[in-house]
């Protein structure tokens, strides 16, 4: 097979260069084009001269020329449906995550989906856009590329925003996202900014108030997760529910104590003592199903919660973790499409244990009783006590509402047992 050496090669560059050409791409294409011509002549006996001659004819000055507006005619199509597909999508994609936002706050459906989608075309298909649009517009001013700034940038910011996405939806790993996305950009993404910053002598204030910009940003949104929902609320929270659940076990101890001492006394007539032995394993009964339910929805908000619960079926919140994970409470009581949720048995237990205690407590009680398990209030947006109590709810929001549950009906019972007895 017939080989260009290098000094024929060099001649049909020159050739090409005659031309007029200015897309410099096109001109190596063309250059690849013609060698292959020109060889395949060679192959059918002609010498190099005469095979070019061939060639020439068949591609002449006009038809060159044409070949290049078509190609950039093409080009700057692609390049401007590609530009025009950015705006759309820089607009879009914003849009998508404030109206996400404004669901999330006022707890309307949907907001999750909006996120999700919001953050995809943001980190998934803008980033790499718009990196691309803007190296072929560094391209057209003929100033060199730096591809390792778009490459390092695209991909901390796919990183970072995946992070920020993973931590708002409560899902695992968001943690390690953020974490190296702050790592690349400290180390990669920052110097290779700096260094294009000093070289580019012309957009020297442009580029500095960008990697200012992009610090600060940076700056704020660790800030900003760090501080997500304020430690000392927590912490406050935290004690609340332990404050209820001890303070729950100490009025259950009371109330066995009380109907003991009560059933050793011959002096009491035995239907009242049936009564108060019902009324006692009625509420003892509930009071497991309330801290069944603390237990559930600590262990889905996450597995390494079991340390926290103890042999007897207590919890010690101390050991304890994820305690601003609201799904497990969703999960839970208003279950999913693998499992039913245990709202509505809440609700009839609670229900339940209201009628129990009434009919058998004077007007008093009666009033206390109603105040203190009131669950069929209807709230802002015809919410019900169910929806409003433990909707996108917190973990250690659910546990301090179930525990205070547990107070209300243990002090209850100790009121109507003293009734009674």
């Amino acid at each position: 097979m017939a080989e260009l050496s290098d000094r024929e090669i060099e001649f049909l560059n020159r050739e090409i260069d005659k031309q007029g050409l200015t897309y410099t791409q096109l001109q190596k294409e063309l250059l690849d084009h013609l060698c292959c011509d020109v060889e395949a002549k060679m192959e059918e006996g002609l010498e190099f001269l005469k095979a070019f001659e061939e060639v020439q004819r068949r591609l002449d000055n006009n038809r060159i020329q044409e070949i290049q507006e078509e190609t950039l005619l093409l080009i700057n199509q692609k390049y401007r449906l590609m530009k025009k597909f950015m705006y759309i999508l820089g607009t879009i994609a914003p849009s998508l995550l404030i109206l996400g936002a404004l669901f999330k706050l006022q707890h309307w459906p949907g907001a999750s989906v909006l996120i999700v989608v919001g953050a995809f075309l943001l980190g998934a298909v803008y980033l790499p856009v718009f990196a691309m649009v803007s190296m072929r517009d560094t391209r057209k001013k003929e100033k060199k590329v730096n591809k390792t700034l778009y490459v390092t940038g695209v991909i901390t910011g796919f990183i970072f925003i995946t992070g920020v996405l993973f931590k708002i939806m409560h899902w695992p790993g968001a943690g390690i996202a953020l974490t190296v996305s702050v790592l690349l950009t400290v180390v990669l993404f920052i110097p290779v900014l700096v260094a294009h910053a000093l070289k580019d002598k012309e957009n020297q204030l442009q580029n500095f108030s960008i990697l200012i910009f992009v610090l600060s940003f940076m700056a704020v949104n660790i800030m900003v997760f760090a501080l997500k929902v304020s430690k000392n609320v927590l912490t406050s929270m935290v004690v609340s529910a332990t404050v209820n659940m001890k303070t729950a076990q100490s009025l259950e101890a009371g109330n066995t104590l009380f109907l003991d001492r009560a059933l050793m006394d011959g002096s009491l007539a035995p239907d009242q003592l049936e009564q108060a032995r019902y009324i006692h394993e009625q509420t003892k009964s509930l009071d497991g199903f309330l801290q069944d339910l603390m237990t559930e929805i600590l262990l889905a908000s996450h597995e390494d919660n079991r340390m926290a619960i103890a042999g007897d079926g207590s919890i010690d919140l101390s050991k304890a973790n994820y305690f601003d994970v609201h799904k497990s409470t969703e999960r839970v009581v208003f279950g999913n499409d693998l499992e039913k949720g245990k709202g509505e048995e809440l609700i009839k237990a609670l229900d339940a244990q209201k009628e129990l205690l009434i009919t058998r407590a004077g007007d008093d009680l009666d009033k206390q009783i109603n105040a203190m398990l009131d669950i069929n209030s209807v709230y802002a947006d015809e919410r019900t006590w169910l929806g409003e109590t433990f909707y996108q709810t917190p973990m250690i929001a659910a546990l301090i509402s179930l525990s205070n549950l547990q107070f209300k009906i243990q002090f209850l019972e100790g009121e109507l047992l003293k009734e009674l007895l």
